[in-house]
């Protein structure tokens, strides 16, 4: 009886545990993205470069500075992508960023969880950004396709959650019946427009939160995705833009002495830029009621215009 006891001990103690501090942890992702209707959070990209857009171009000196503007703005989460031949961005890059956000523990907010973008296909993959400090990874289910589900198991093997991207209503279907909890609409892929649609028709889906992942070009389209229904919304190009600006435009801002004028390096970070620009994206506003040029300045230079509401 007692080699029984020890066998059936020696058996439990044999079952694989994830990482971290169990489920409080593993859900750390899926209650910072979700936010009650009429709000939505924002998801901080950092990314160099971008393949889909080879006209963007951002000379980021250190992505946990970067990291760092994005907690300041209160944004709820920071994505890293962790491809630096694609992206411009490393897994060293991803570990700094996460030391720079464990920075804020015992602050009010505190860190934000990191998110690691990739094309992730295979569990090794996850385990290296597990590793490096992630708290979820973004998973691509066209990429998986029936390997997506096994590839979710791996991620809460290694105490990270998984963030399913997802093209297309029939692949929201095929991650959430894989165990998905939070699926992001490639909005970059779609569109606005498109993704908007896709949200009206789908409507809410209990214990599942809803992002989309880019394609965000002007501060209300943000407004109209959470209007569809969208819990979070991933920001990229025109975040870092509003933070870095491109080099040789001329920014416009104001104060107690009036306007002023300045001349943008394109590698010094504009804090007070990109906070007016997350400002604007969380705003409680709508797009019938109220444009998002409203109360805003305007930058111009290098070919482009853009407003940011303050």
């Amino acid at each position: 009886a007692e080699r029984r006891k020890d066998m059936s001990a020696a058996a439990a103690s044999d079952v694989p545990e994830p990482k971290g501090a169990g489920k409080k942890k593993m859900q750390k992702v899926f209650k910072t993205l979700k936010k009650p209707k009429g709000t939505i959070s924002v998801v901080g990209e950092i990314k160099r470069k971008d393949p889909t857009d080879p006209e963007f171009s951002i000379n980021m000196p250190d992505p946990a500075e970067c990291s760092k503007a994005f907690h300041d703005c209160k944004l709820a989460a920071v994505a890293v992508w962790v491809d630096e031949e694609l992206y411009g961005c490393s897994l060293q890059d991803l570990k700094n960023v996460v030391a720079a956000q464990a920075s804020f523990k015992g602050e009010f907010p505190g860190p934000c969880p990191v998110l690691a973008c990739g094309l992730f296909v295979n569990p090794d993959q996850i385990r290296e950004a597990a590793d490096a400090g992630a708290a979820a990874v973004v998973l691509s289910a066209s990429v998986l396709s029936e390997e997506l589900e096994s590839m979710i198991n791996s991620g809460k093997a290694s105490g990270v959650e998984s963030v399913v991207l997802c093209g297309s209503e029939s692949e929201i279907e095929q991650a959430v019946a894989a165990g998905a909890t939070m699926v992001a609409i490639d909005s970059k892929l779609l569109g606005v427009n498109s993704t908007v649609e896709m949200l009206t028709a789908m409507g809410a889906r209990d214990g599942v939160v809803t992002a989309a992942f880019g394609g965000v070009s002007d501060i209300s389209d943000a407004w109209r995705l959470r209007d569809a229904g969208c819990n979070s919304v991933a920001v990229g190009s025109e975040l870092l833009y509003a933070a870095y600006g491109k080099e040789g435009e001329v920014r416009q801002g104001g104060g107690k002495d009036g306007l002023s004028a300045s001349v943008v390096r394109g590698d010094v970070l504009q804090l007070n830029d990109v906070k007016a620009y997350a400002r604007g994206l969380m705003a409680k506003a709508s797009i019938k009621y109220a444009s998002s040029s409203l109360n805003a300045f305007k930058e111009q230079g290098a070919g482009f215009k853009r407003h940011y509401t303050v």
